[in-house]
């Protein structure tokens, strides 16, 4: 399994996920895809020189823009399998190990991982954790997994995947994007191409820092303003069912009742305020209860799951203080160009 690191002008934050892995991990296998300005491409290779551990660092012209980027890595590399990490987030590889197991050997499988915990850090004072709970889907029906992914979708680009759905993803990205539907966008695509297999653990710890570039959430209107490209998605979903076999009229209301999911959170109104919504699937699912219950522990002094990640918990801390007040983390301002 192959770890890629795209990063894009913020050392310091690519500094503390290489000395966590190097800590935690000293056999991964890393390649860093390093789209930065030339001074901070010059503090990267100048860093990844001093490491033990093996990385395979590339500096990539700081025109290319990410997808293409990427798209650019999976044509030099031919590993079947294939991890996606942002430069500031932690990956647990004992259960990226256990998914690429299950990946190989589930038939019709494309990717496959385990939970997400999301930190955003909004001051040196104020974090907040949320959970991102995954769940199997892996129907041979492409448009049941559709349907059971659109009812509580959740982000499939961590993980580990076959190269070959990497490709396509990329190759979707480089010519399809928008802030309020890409997560959504994403998994619906990839799960066309494939089944998931979800992973009972936690996967990866990410950190949202507020002095970084991300995709920042759009108003009400962003359904509006971006109505082209949601349009354009719902076509390319349902000409993919169609392809797969489904009568046109079937794929189209597939399709519909999906993208209806996601304006009416947009919007104000997402299916988790609905009433009934915790009785229904798949949120009340025994999978899902047992993720509610490992991250209420992670975060409880004196539980099991508090201790068998404290170290790490410990030494990201550690390294989401030293980004939140380094000064060399530039990223884009008002360009959304990292992951």
């Amino acid at each position: 399994m192959r770890i890629l690191i795209p990063t894009r002008n913020r050392p310091t934050s690519l500094r503390g996920l290489l000395e966590y892995l190097a800590r935690f991990y000293p056999e991964a296998d890393i390649y860093v895809a390093d789209g930065s300005a030339p001074e901070f491409q010059q503090q990267n290779e100048a860093y990844v020189a001093t490491l033990s551990t093996r990385v395979d660092y590339h500096a990539f012209d700081e025109e290319i823009g990410l997808f293409e980027r990427l798209s650019m890595v999976l044509d030099s590399i031919d590993d079947e399998f294939i991890t996606m990490n942002a430069d500031d987030d932690y990956p647990i590889l004992e259960t990226l190990e256990v998914a690429e197991r299950r990946l190989a050997e589930t038939p019709g499988a494309s990717f496959a991982g385990g939970h997400l915990i999301h930190i955003n850090i909004n001051s040196v004072k104020s974090s907040i954790a949320r959970l991102d709970a995954v769940h199997d889907i892996t129907t041979d029906d492409v448009a049941d997994r559709l349907l059971q992914f659109g009812a509580f979708p959740f982000t499939t680009s961590y993980g580990v995947a076959r190269r070959e759905l990497l490709v396509e993803r990329y190759q979707f990205l480089q010519t399809w994007t928008s802030t309020s539907f890409f997560d959504l966008a994403v998994g619906l695509m990839d799960l066309v191409h494939g089944k998931f297999v979800a992973v009972e653990d936690f996967a990866f710890l990410c950190t949202r820092n507020e002095v970084h570039s991300y995709y920042r959430p759009e108003d009400g209107l962003a359904y509006l303003r971006n109505a082209g490209k949601v349009l354009d998605l719902n076509d390319r979903l349902v000409q993919r069912l169609v392809a797969a076999g489904h009568e046109e009229d079937d794929a189209v209301q597939v399709v519909g009742s999906v993208i209806a999911r996601r304006l009416a959170g947009v919007v104000g109104h997402p299916p988790f305020r609905l009433e009934g919504f915790a009785e229904s699937y798949p949120y009340d699912i025994p999978e899902m209860g047992r993720a509610r219950d490992k991250i209420a522990e992670l975060f409880t002094e004196g539980t099991a799951e508090r201790a068998r990640y404290a170290d790490k918990l410990a030494f990201i801390a550690a390294n989401v203080q030293a980004t939140l007040t380094s000064t060399d983390n530039a990223g884009e301002e008002a360009v959304y160009g990292t992951l």
